[in-house]
């Protein structure tokens, strides 16, 4: 049966076309606005793709930079395949600074600096990873580890147990306790206190699953207890 139609249903202008109307109205008196607003839209949508794009292609050319630096090195073991490499490292900084192989290759710079014994430009190397790095990156602990063995070097043992705390507590840590525990110990035990090297060498001891740095561990605990 159909619905009886009073007579304010047949006189009142549909609610439907009065809505359509003032959307009409408003789009044409704000048009321009519109317009504009569209555009910067568009706009922020084609320059955050152009970004994404540009991003992707900096982080690929810096990680072939970097995977040609280190394959040659590793094929390389002299003091002028080091040159090469130190060049080769500092080229990739200087052209992709902002890249994540540049960060890596600050550290690997720490590394070679500290085999030549070139201690200063280490440390300096290993900070600028460690100011640059992600916190959770697995090299933190490492870098901190470098800076102690360096400050161990120098014989400044304050720095060098500050350096390896920094290392005990960073977030990949628990894959590094025997490393940081024994730079630690041996600190202690070149500052003559021998009950926090012992301390500090069972530490490292609990952990080690390697026949010979367990066998190290205890012929220093014994010698020192």
């Amino acid at each position: 049966m159909a619905t009886k139609l009073d007579k304010k249903d047949l006189t009142e202008p549909d609610k439907l076309q009065i809505l359509f109307l003032k959307i009409r109205a408003f789009i044409e008196e704000h048009r321009m606005r519109i317009y504009i607003g569209a555009g910067i839209c568009v706009l922020i949508l084609v320059l955050a793709g152009g970004w994404s794009l540009y991003q992707r292609n900096y982080e690929k050319n810096a990680d072939k930079n970097y995977t040609k630096v280190f394959e040659a090195a590793r094929k390389t073991a002299s003091p002028e395949g080091d040159t090469v490499t130190i060049k080769g490292y500092k080229d990739l900084i200087s052209q992709y600074p902002r890249s994540r192989a540049a960060v890596t290759s600050l550290y690997r710079l720490g590394n070679i600096y500290f085999d030549r014994r070139e201690i200063d430009a280490a440390i300096l190397a290993y900070q600028d990873f460690l100011n640059k790095a992600s916190t959770d990156s697995d090299l933190v602990t490492l870098a901190y580890n470098g800076m102690g063995a360096c400050y161990e070097l120098k014989k400044d043992f304050n720095k060098a147990l500050e350096s390896y705390e920094k290392a005990m507590k960073s977030s990949s840590a628990p894959s590094f306790e025997t490393l940081n525990y024994a730079g630690a110990a041996r600190v202690y035990e070149a500052m003559n206190n021998n009950a926090k090297a012992v301390e500090f060498y069972r530490k490292a001891l609990g952990k080690t699953t390697d026949p010979l740095m367990t066998l190290y561990l205890k012929r220093k605990i014994s010698s020192l207890s």
